[in-house]
């Protein structure tokens, strides 16, 4: 059977071509996919890639950068791919009409935000790359392997720049680690100082807080002195004016008594004529009484008359008396009312100028404690303290500034006050004494020489009058006794003649002694509403007085609290400029240290390499794979001889025997006799071909030819199987059997990265076994794995071999076990 199944292969010349040919189908699949796919990346340099170059470059530290162009020059020098350099227009048409499979764009601002680094909003350097994936999608990939190379390199670029730029401003940076050294050394120097200064300055605070309660219990003192000079002053004008409305009443009343004494005056004149009259016509009376009898009517008629007036007269002196009298009375008592006025008024004279110079003196002085205190705020907002500290104090020496403010306030409008008071008083013009004294005596002088001339006309002139009257009622009674009536009147007239000249001289001096005490009483009067309206000035004065010492007794107490608070912020404030020069200290250590530490620094290009490219990847590799060929040669030589034996059942029968078989077993073996030499010999082709024409470099190449020809015997059994079986549907199965080899065997991408069901049917699969086999074989040179497969495969091989051996033997009792034996044509 063996011999006539070859038999006739060589005898049908296109049977033998045919199977010929069939031994070159392996290489022609595998070797034509290796050798396109031997290496790719080796050609990098005819992938057309558009460069567009929009850099308009920049200044950078006084530098002039153009790293477009340095970045366009060095892509073309280096040639890793078809690099052209080509206006926006040019590129978007190469992409259209697919003539470049990416564009690279390098924008406008690349170097100006290179920069960008130390500004606040940094900007980073962009590369825009746009790859035309329609074209080809691996294309894409390995331009942005590309682009990826690209942006590494520039990044080192930069990084170098700005690592120099970086070291160059260390260095400078340690000589301002120096200067801030002694910086802080000078800082120590005056933390010291400054120290010392708050010391002084709590020990100053402290001498203030001492003044400031001795200001504010004076000023509680002199409120109150103010509040019981304010009562004094109000009793005191209180008396004034009733002195004024007395003196105005003594006034109206020294008026009237005036006029009075006037008229008194004006009667005893005419008293004096009548009486002078009465006394020549007495005498004529008496020497010619007797011859003139006619006129004793007449005389006792006048001496009625003369009567009648001596009573009227009478009258009006005991009026005047009484109310001269009274006059004097009053005098007499305003006068002694007086006597203490002066020394009153100098006494308020005398405190009202000692308020005002302590007003003064109060004003001065918190003027001094408002300009110390802005000193101080200047002082305290000078200092280098933390800020809490520096809030705190700056607001307790505001406080106090504002309390001695408000108390400079206050005592300048006492001051003001006291001053306008001051004037007032001492322009109050008191009585002297001897004015006084005059003002006594004249009235009582008026009051004695109206008693006296009342006096004198009720004592003498009244009976000399009444003894006239009736002498001149008997002389007409009795005109017998007329002339010794007549000597008697004579002497009478000759009385009353010298009484009258004694009232006129009296009534003289009292009307003297009158207009003095009227002109008295009118500058008294004047005095008393002055004083009264100086009173009222005092008065105001006064209260004005007490509410400025209330101010300042406020003002005093905020000084006071103030200064507490401003002790116990010098208190906090010389601790912290203890801390302050410890902290001085510790910065000056730490600066002169960091600037030793920068000092050491000695940056070379070998460092800015360093920082621009920390990381370099030593790459050694584990059983090393030449190319990407080499990567897919197990895949697609497993490929190409399974497509091998797939090709060889069309062209050769594997079930219709050459002639009759003798039994089944002959049947088997001349069948398989045939395939197991074809596929013997494609093994051998595709692994010679791929050996000499491509150079594959292998682990070891006689293992390479074992594991070909276990693997075509294995694909041989397989299809050897299937179309045996089921024919023509046979094959459709070995079909979808080598597409879900080919996705699940993971010959291309690893394993993990296919999809979850073909991940399962990979163990299932010969062809994941013999592409295991082939990578050890050729790359890793693990045997021992290599031999797991190889028994993976024999495994298939014997079993597919036994079925199909099995299959044969049935067929043949079916077919042939009923008829004799001869020998039958293909």
């Amino acid at each position: 059977m063996i011999k006539a199944e070859w038999t006739k292969i060589f005898k049908n010349k296109m049977m033998l071509i045919s199977l010929v040919a069939i031994l070159f189908v392996p290489i022609i699949y595998a070797g034509m996919f290796l050798w396109s796919f031997w290496d790719p990346y080796g050609h990098l340099d005819r992938l057309p890639v558009a460069v567009v170059n929009q850099d308009r470059g920049a200044t950078v530290d006084g530098k002039k950068l153009k790293l477009g162009d340095e970045l366009t020059d060095e892509l073309l020098d280096k040639k890793n791919l078809n690099f052209k350099v080509v206006s926006e227009k040019e590129a978007e048409k190469g992409m259209e009409d697919r003539t470049y499979y990416m564009t690279i764009r390098i924008p406008k601002d690349f170097s100006k935000n290179a920069g960008t680094l130390l500004e606040d909003k940094p900007e980073k350097l962009k590369i825009k790359y746009t790859p035309n994936e329609g074209i080809n999608f691996l294309g894409s990939q390995i331009g942005k392997s590309a682009i990826e190379t690209i942006r590494t390199e520039v990044n080192e670029e930069v990084s170098k720049t700005y690592a120099e730029q970086l070291f160059k401003n260390i260095a400078k940076l340690g000589d301002g680690f120096q200067e801030g050294s002694d910086g802080a050394k000078k800082l120590k120097n005056g933390a010291g100082k400054l120290k010392d200064g708050a010391n002084e300055l709590k020990d100053g605070i402290v001498s203030a807080e001492d003044g400031a309660s001795q200001l504010n219990d004076g000023a509680l003192s002199a409120k109150d002195g103010a509040g019981q000079l304010s009562t004094g002053i109000a009793s005191a004008a209180k008396g004034a004016t009733q002195l004024g409305d007395g003196a105005l009443s003594a006034k109206d009343g020294a008026s009237q008594l005036n006029n009075g004494i006037s008229s008194a005056s004006d009667g005893s004149t005419q008293l004096q004529s009548g009486s002078q009259q009465l006394k020549d016509g007495t005498a004529t009376l008496v020497s010619g009484l007797e011859n003139n009898t006619s006129n004793i009517q007449a005389l006792n008629n006048g001496a009625q008359a003369v009567n009648d007036g001596v009573g009227s007269l009478q009258k009006g002196l005991g009026v005047l008396a009484n109310g001269s009298q009274s006059v004097s009375d009053g005098v007499t008592a305003l006068v002694d009312g007086l006597g203490a006025l002066p020394q009153t008024v100098s006494k308020l004279q005398n405190g009202v100028s000692g308020i005002n110079d302590g007003a003064a003196k109060v004003a001065a002085g918190t003027k001094n404690v408002a300009d110390g205190t802005a000193a101080l705020e200047q002082q305290i907002a000078a200092l280098e303290i933390p800020e809490e500290q520096k809030a705190v104090l700056l607001a307790t020496a505001k406080q106090v500034s504002a309390g001695a403010k408000a108390t400079s306030d206050g005592a300048a409008s006492l001051s003001s006050n006291t001053a306008v008071l001051n004037s007032e008083v001492s322009k109050v013009q008191v009585p002297e004494a001897g004015d006084l004294s005059k003002l006594k005596s004249g009235a009582a002088q008026v009051a004695e020489g109206a008693a006296t001339a009342s006096d004198q006309v009720k004592n003498k002139l009244k009976p000399g009058t009444t003894e006239l009257a009736a002498g001149t009622e008997k002389l007409e009674q009795n005109w017998g006794s007329s002339v010794a009536g007549a000597k008697k009147l004579d002497e009478g007239a000759g009385s009353l003649n010298t009484g009258i000249s004694s009232l006129n001289n009296g009534l003289s001096k009292l009307q003297t002694g009158s207009n003095s005490l009227v002109s008295g009483l009118g500058e008294l009067s004047n005095g008393a509403f002055k004083l009264t309206d100086g009173m009222g000035q005092l008065q105001t004065g006064s209260t004005s007085l007490v509410a400025g010492l209330g101010k300042l007794s406020n003002g005093t107490t905020s000084l006071l609290s103030g200064t507490l608070k401003l002790e116990d912020g010098s208190g906090q404030l010389a601790d912290g400029t203890q801390d302050l020069q410890n902290g001085a200290k510790t910065l000056q250590t730490k600066l002169g240290d960091a600037s030793s530490d920068v000092a050491d620094i000695h940056a070379t290009n070998k460092t800015y390499n360093m920082v621009s490219n920390p990381v370099e990847v030593d790459k050694k590799a584990i059983n090393h794979v030449e190319n990407y060929g080499t990567g897919f040669a197990p895949y697609f030589i497993s490929m190409g001889l399974l497509v091998g034996g797939i090709v060889v059942t069309v062209i050769f029968s594997i079930v219709h025997p050459a002639i009759r078989p003798t039994n089944g077993t002959s049947w088997f073996l001349s069948k398989t006799s045939v395939l197991a030499v074809v596929g013997l010999l494609q093994s051998v082709i595709v692994v010679s071909l791929v050996k000499l024409f491509l150079g594959i470099e292998v682990q070891n190449l006689g293992a390479v030819f074992l594991l070909a020809l276990v693997a075509s015997y294995t694909f041989m059994a397989i299809i050897q199987m299937f179309v045996t079986l089921f024919n023509d549907v046979g094959r459709y199965i070995v079909l979808v059997l080598m597409v879900m080899q080919l996705t699940s065997s993971a010959g291309t991408f690893p394993l993990e990265l296919i999809p979850e069901p073909l991940q399962a049917l990979n163990k299932f699969m010969p062809m994941t076994y013999t592409i295991q086999a082939f990578k050890a074989a050729i790359s890793t040179g693990d045997f021992d794995f290599y031999w797991k497969n190889i028994a993976v495969l024999g495994s298939i091989i014997v079993v597919c071999l036994l079925v199909t051996f099995g299959y044969f033997q049935l067929l043949f009792k079916k077919r042939y076990s009923g008829t004799p034996t001869e020998e039958t044509q293909a």
